[in-house]
């Protein structure tokens, strides 16, 4: 592109051109018309004429020259003049062709950016999907290793209650069987003690049999004997008659532990017996007894039967 200055520097040039070329010419011409200018002849006037003509026709000469001058000066111009529309209308065309250019440069810096833009939004959502996978497989490959670590866990947990629980088999196994022995071992013992007891307590049965068959003798004997003793209180104390002879009463006789009597009820018998019979008893009031708790067991509460003597 030609600048403004540089145009109106290239017209200053030229017109200057054209000024010292017209006034080359006209100096010539003056320079001419001194060196042509006729000397004084004496009494005849033809050179003078002839000077006038031959000086006319520099002249004519010269104007021909100014015009042939001026016209190359106007066709230069013209030609000047059509080299700066040309060089004009090139400027525009290059204008037009820098300024379509350029738009058509800043239609492609549109579209590239547009474009730029395009891909950097397909780019950042490309980026943003990306990253969502990424996060989803991260986050689904977390799961999964919390996963397996649950899965691990619980199968550790799982393997861990199967030990225990084999174990706690295992021992209760043995625990039983030992208890199934010691069971055993006692059943044994316990038959083996109760047979041991069994025979001693036969054994001490036997003997306390001999010992209670010897001691029901000896109470029976004592018995017998306090029942003697009382039988022969009674009738030491018994006013009888013959009209007494062959009858008999039976006597329920209540004792202390010391012998006293508390009381005396007919139970059976004769009348008139029983009623002497009782009043020879509380005459009597004290009637002997044993020390001994069995044979008094036997006598507190006695069926006595009476029946008078005679001498």
């Amino acid at each position: 592109m030609i600048k403004r200055t540089d145009f109106k520097i290239a017209l200053a040039l030229s017109v200057l051109l054209h000024v010292v070329i017209i006034g080359g010419l006209l100096i010539g011409t003056l320079l001419d018309d001194k060196k042509a200018k006729p000397k004084p002849l004496a009494g005849n006037d033809k050179p003078i004429v002839k000077a006038a003509v031959v000086n006319a026709s520099d002249v004519q000469k010269q104007v021909d020259k100014l015009k042939q001058a001026k016209l190359d000066q106007q066709k230069a111009e013209k030609q000047r003049q059509d080299k700066l529309k040309r060089e004009k209308q090139r400027i525009k065309d290059l204008e037009r062709q820098r300024k379509k250019k350029q738009a058509e440069k800043a239609a492609a810096d549109r579209a590239a950016k547009k474009a730029r833009e395009k891909a950097a939004a397909e780019k950042r959502t490309a980026d943003k999907a990306i990253k969502k996978a990424q996060d989803k497989q991260k986050a689904e490959a977390a799961k999964a290793k919390r996963a397996a670590a649950e899965r691990r866990k619980q199968e550790k947990a799982a393997a861990d209650a199967k030990a225990k629980r084999l174990a706690a088999e295992k021992a209760a196994k043995l625990k039983a069987e030992k208890l199934r022995k010691e069971k055993l071992k006692r059943e044994q013992e316990a038959k083996e003690r109760a047979a041991q007891e069994a025979m001693i307590a036969e054994q001490m049965a036997a003997e306390q049999a001999q010992v209670n068959q010897a001691r029901q003798r000896r109470i029976l004997s004592e018995i017998d004997k306090y029942t003697l003793l009382i039988t022969a209180a009674i009738q030491r104390h018994w006013n009888v008659d013959q009209s007494m002879q062959g009858k008999q009463c039976v006597l329920k006789i209540k004792l202390s532990r010391s012998g006293t009597v508390y009381s005396v009820e007919p139970i059976s018998g004769d009348k008139f017996v029983c009623k002497s019979a009782q009043d020879a008893v509380y005459k009597a009031n004290v009637l002997p007894v044993s020390k001994d708790p069995e044979v008094y067991a036997k006598l507190k509460e006695i069926n006595l039967t009476v029946q008078p003597e005679f001498n």
